[in-house]
C-alpha cells in the first residue's frame, strides 16, 4: 500500500498533533517541529520514556509547565491503537494475516481511519481525560479536545488537517 493510499484511509496522527498545537497552543509548535525528525515509533519511545522520569527533550521544559504535545500525541496513539483493536476484534479475530500486515506497517506513519461519530467522542473524551491527569485546567483541556476532533472531523483524505479550525482564543 502507498503512502498516498494510505493517506487516503485517514489523517496521519502527527498531522493531527501539528495542527492543534499550531492552533491551541502554538508555544509549543518547536517541541512539535523537533518531534517530526523522527519517526512515529521513534516519537512514540521517547514520549513513552518521558513518563518513567527521562526527559527526551533534554533542556528540562517537563519541570517548568505541563506540555501539551506528548499527551496528545501519546492519547491519539492510544485511540488509534484501541480503534484498530476494536476493528481487529470485530472483523477478523484471530486471521494470521491481518496480523501480519498489521506488524509489517509498524515503521509507516500513524494513521487515524475516518471517525464516526461515536468514535469522535470516544477520542474527545481521551483526551480531556489525558489532559486532565497531566495538570491541565479543563477549559484548555476541553479546547484541545475539540481541536483534535475538528482536525479529524474536517480534515479531507490525504491532505493534513489545516491549523484554525478550532480558534485561536486562550
Amino acid at each position: 500500500m502507498s503512502a498516498q493510499s494510505q493517506q487516503a484511509a485517514g489523517v496521519l496522527v502527527r498531522d493531527v498533533v501539528r495542527a492543534v498545537v499550531k492552533d491551541c497552543v502554538p508555544e509549543e509548535a518547536v517541541v512539535v517541529e523537533g518531534l517530526l525528525r523522527y519517526s512515529d515509533a521513534q516519537v512514540l519511545a521517547r514520549l513513552r520514556g518521558r513518563r518513567q522520569g527521562r526527559d527526551p527533550l533534554g533542556f528540562g521544559l517537563a519541570e517548568v509547565a505541563p506540555l501539551v504535545t506528548p499527551v496528545l500525541w501519546l492519547t491519539l496513539e492510544a485511540a488509534r491503537q484501541r480503534l484498530a483493536d476494536a476493528v481487529v476484534d470485530g472483523a477478523a479475530h484471530g486471521s494470521a494475516s491481518l496480523w501480519r500486515r498489521l506488524l509489517r506497517r509498524r515503521s509507516t506513519p500513524e494513521l487515524i481511519p475516518p471517525l464516526t461519530r461515536a468514535q469522535q467522542a470516544l477520542v474527545q473524551r481521551m483526551v480531556i481525560e489525558a489532559a486532565a491527569e497531566a495538570g491541565l485546567s479543563q477549559q484548555r483541556a476541553r479546547r484541545i479536545a475539540d481541536g483534535v476532533v475538528a482536525g479529524l472531523a474536517l480534515s479531507e483524505p490525504g491532505r493534513p488537517p489545516s491549523g484554525g479550525a478550532t480558534g485561536a482564543a486562550r
